[in-house]
């Protein structure tokens, strides 16, 4: 395997990773926001 195909390999992770915790945060402001909207508490 060629150096550059293992370094895309390893970093490929981190991204995806980061990506999922974008659209968990995301989506937790918008229950959030919703939430507080009909008058109704989160936890």
């Amino acid at each position: 395997m060629s150096l550059t195909a293992l370094s895309v390999y390893i970093l490929i992770w981190p991204v995806m990773s980061a990506g999922i915790l974008v659209l968990l945060l995301v989506s937790l402001f918008r229950d959030i926001r919703a939430a507080k909207r009909e008058g109704r508490e989160m936890l």
